[in-house]
């Protein structure tokens, strides 16, 4: 389900149970507006908001952290192809045609996610990497080395497509699921209604409570938006930055 949706049924969702809170107050007699009553629900509005508090904060970290994992995984993978690159340079001449079908392979990448435009998902897949690790250790096995350098850069060579491969498919494994579950974001969902509803069950309409009400339950579906998005580091709005990827590329085959 498109995430700028469900940030819109969260904002809905909570503002609407702030605004029953109000009616429910219009309607309650006399009898059930005690301090007592006030407080007993201001009590545990207050533990749900604290608990609401924590959580989000504790998931907006999570996907952030995952976020700069993802990050972190990509200027690895793009310091191992420019080790690739070199290897192959130091094997000799007769591989400047692989060198450029790297090259290629990484314009290829950065075009599909940081070339404008919505990414395939299913480009992030583990068959990926594994057909292009097979066709580039076919493409090694065919190479004839003569001399003591040549084949400490062809096993070079072959190590680094191995770590390639790996850690493709460790940044496609990873981005295969969210950090944060579905359950979870119902889970916060549900106490944002609960807190908003209690809010509003023992506080006056007026146009300074709507304006308090609509800011916080913005507050919560942004919230809930940075969790879900930061969750789609190649995907989503906010994406990985390519910087290291372009660094790679302007150096292959120098």
């Amino acid at each position: 389900m498109d995430i700028v949706f469900v940030s819109i049924l969260i904002f809905a969702a909570t503002l609407v149970a702030g605004l029953v809170g109000l009616y429910a107050h219009s309607r309650l007699p006399a009898e059930q507006k005690s301090d007592s009553a006030r407080s007993v629900v201001g009590q545990v509005a207050g533990l749900v908001s604290l608990l609401l508090a924590l959580v989000l904060g504790t998931l907006v970290g999570t996907s952030f952290a995952f976020f700069g994992g993802q990050k972190t995984t990509l200027e690895g993978l793009s310091a191992q192809i420019l080790e690739l690159d070199q290897a192959l340079a130091q094997y000799g001449p007769e591989t400047k045609p692989a060198r450029d079908r790297l090259k290629q392979a990484a314009q290829k990448a950065y075009d599909t996610f940081w070339g404008g435009g919505d990414a395939d998902p299913a480009l992030l897949s583990v068959a990926v990497p594994m057909a292009a690790y097979q066709a580039t250790t076919a493409y090694l096995d065919t190479l004839k080395p003569e001399t003591e350098a040549q084949k400490q850069a062809l096993a070079s060579a072959k190590a680094l497509a191995g770590q390639i491969e790996h850690s493709r498919i460790m940044m496609d494994l990873q981005v295969a699921g969210p950090p944060v579950t579905p359950a979870l974001v119902t889970i916060l969902v549900i106490w944002a209604v609960i807190l908003f509803f209690s809010i509003g069950l023992f506080a006056e309409s007026n146009g300074l409570v709507l304006s308090a009400m609509i800011f916080g339950a913005l507050c919560v579906a942004f919230a809930v938006f940075l969790i879900l998005e930061l969750g789609l580091p190649y995907t989503g709005m906010f994406r990985v930055s390519p910087a290291s990827l372009q660094q790679a590329m302007a150096n292959i085959d120098k």
